[in-house]
């Protein structure tokens, strides 16, 4: 696991979606994204979300009353019991992995109490709504932060659509 040096956390979580649309063919698409602003400044993306999931955190910071017939993440995230015993377990989430050869992040969730200590690994959204229902802290590994830097800079624009979260 990373040491705290080598780790940047996340101050903001936004979902945001993306509309691409070619004039030519008349083709549209939508990616749906989470913008992780870090207390460093920087900005971390993470595209490519399921949809549940990015509804589910967006409900976190609305006022809208949720659906009738809910998601599981919509129901966890108003399930007290649930949270109080995730907020007595899990420790943070570090997004700490990137597999260059399926375009894929990976998060490890720590838990833990006086007699044992997990890591898991998760789908760093699922990991992060986890996060945000119990505010624990959720961090990035600056190796990360930095290589995405280099993307946007080599690649402009299009270049986010590779990396998933």
């Amino acid at each position: 696991m990373s040491t705290n040096e080598e780790l940047v956390r996340v101050t903001r979580v936004e979902p945001f979606a993306k509309g691409f649309n070619d004039p030519a063919t008349g083709f549209m698409a939508q990616t749906l994204g989470l913008e992780l602003t870090l207390d460093n400044g920087d900005t971390f993306t993470l595209v490519n979300i399921p949809s549940d999931v990015a509804y589910a955190i967006y409900m976190l910071s609305s006022d809208e009353v949720p659906p009738r017939r809910q998601s599981i993440y919509t129901f966890l995230a108003n399930h007290e019991d649930f949270k109080d015993l995730m907020r007595r377990t899990l420790k943070r989430i570090v997004i700490d992995e990137f597999d260059e050869s399926t375009g894929l992040y990976t998060a490890t969730v720590e838990f833990g109490d006086s007699n044992m200590s997990i890591s898991i690994k998760m789908i760093p959204s699922h990991a992060i709504f986890l996060a945000l229902i119990t505010k624990k802290p959720i961090y990035v590994t600056r190796k990360l932060v930095e290589m995405e830097k280099e993307w946007r800079r080599g690649e402009g624009e299009g270049g986010e659509g590779e990396r998933q979260g």
